[in-house]
């Protein structure tokens, strides 16, 4: 119909105005009288379209956008329509738009200068579970500027622990975190039987507290595919301890049980890479290439529900003399990638420059018949790589990082 088009074209020209907002707010005659020029659920499915970077700078313009920018029904659906972006930390915080070209940078919070480097970061929902080298944990909003230290009831090496964060799939009301002693580090104690019996601990943010209990596991985390928080689950790259074949193992954070979910869909090889990201929200995807042929494979799954994903479609292959090699060296920091709405991918990879001495930090586009690289992120000495990762697929959100009445620093 007519009038729907032109409802369909006022909200996208809304949306490229708020987004090309600059300043820390909008004049303040936007009173009540003007916010109620359309029904407020128009201004909502604006709103909600909006990037948060421009929301936040939104919100002080109308007591009603407040309001409806701190409610949980507003921010998930926000959350649900946000495009990815990769994050890095180093010295500084680095938030790439890949499909703008757009690259935001602010200093870590000044807490996490003591605490170390940050060893691994698991996202969630827009948050961010941080471990340090020192064996500190926190949870992070880069957007918000939210941090809570997680106090640790049993401190351990965290190069030996896998990590994870999650949520009941019955509410987000209430995040968990996942530690447990990934059996790659206790083959000793496996040699016999093929299965060893680590600690699993699990931390629930709402209620502050810690629980701890063992389980028999027979499989372990391979170690530089890096773990996928997916629709309050926890997803990995795993191998079984007595057999050959590389699978997709999963946590379920409403039972609190480790479930086998399917195997892959390539042949593993230490020398290949092979990475895990989310694809349109609630499904799988696997980025595979060779590092003989350099040819990419893109699977994804059928929708993962309750856990359960068993059948993977290759999405595409691209094989030219142009690819990038994603991992050339063992030292080089591991690729992340995730697939955009155009169903290309959107790789974030280190190359090593001509002078063999230093190393680019690059994105590249790639679909079945196109590569684009975008601008240069940064560049460092080789094997300078901490954390030996490229980034992380990272979506700027309004989620809160969740809070209790006993919040005890570590």
């Amino acid at each position: 119909m007519a009038w729907f088009q032109h409802v369909k074209l006022y909200i996208a020209s809304c949306i490229n105005l708020f987004t090309k907002i600059q300043k820390p707010y909008l004049s303040m005659a936007m009173d009540s009288k003007e916010c109620s020029l359309l029904p407020f659920e128009l201004f909502e499915e604006i709103l909600c379209r909006v990037p948060t970077k421009s929301l936040l700078r939104l919100k002080l313009t109308c007591k009603r956008w407040l309001a409806l920018f701190n409610d949980k029904r507003f921010i998930y659906k926000h959350l649900a329509l946000v495009r990815e972006h990769i994050i890095r930390t180093n010295q500084m915080v680095k938030i790439i738009n890949p499909v703008v070209g757009a690259c935001s940078s602010f200093s870590l919070p000044n807490k996490f200068q003591v605490k170390g480097e940050i060893y691994t970061m698991v996202p969630c929902d827009g948050l961010l579970l941080c471990i340090f080298e020192t064996g500190s944990m926190a949870v992070w909003n880069p957007c918000l500027n939210q941090v809570r230290w997680i106090f640790l009831l049993n401190p351990s090496f965290r190069g030996c622990s896998c990590y994870g964060i999650g949520y009941d799939g019955l509410s987000r009301d209430s995040y968990k975190i996942l530690r447990f002693v990934n059996g790659v580090f206790t083959k000793n104690e496996y040699a016999n039987t093929g299965s060893y019996k680590p600690e699993v601990d699990i931390y629930e943010l709402k209620s502050n507290s810690w629980k701890t209990f063992k389980v028999s596991l027979d499989w372990h985390v391979v170690l530089r595919c890096k773990g996928l928080s997916l629709k309050g689950n926890m997803y990995w790259i795993a191998k079984w301890n007595r057999k050959p074949d590389i699978f997709i193992q999963s946590f379920n954070f409403s039972t609190e049980t480790f479930e086998p979910l399917c195997s892959l869909p390539v042949r593993y090889d230490v020398h290949n890479v092979v990475a895990l990201s989310a694809f349109k929200g609630d499904n799988l995807s696997l980025l595979h290439q060779s590092k003989e042929t350099s040819k990419i494979d893109v699977w994804v799954t059928n929708k993962v529900k309750n856990g359960v994903s068993i059948l993977w479609t290759k999405l595409f292959s691209v094989t030219r003399p142009d690819l990038p090699v994603l991992l050339a060296f063992e030292n080089l920091s591991y690729p992340v990638h995730f697939i955009d709405k155009n169903n290309r991918i959107v790789v974030c990879c280190e190359e090593v420059l001509a002078d063999k001495r230093n190393v680019a930090v690059n994105i590249y586009v790639i679909g079945e018949d196109e590569i684009k690289r975008q601008d240069e992120i940064e560049q460092h000495q080789l094997g300078f790589s901490w954390p030996f990762i490229s980034g992380y697929t990272y979506l700027p959100s309004l989620v809160p990082v969740p809070s209790s009445e006993d919040n005890t620093p570590e």
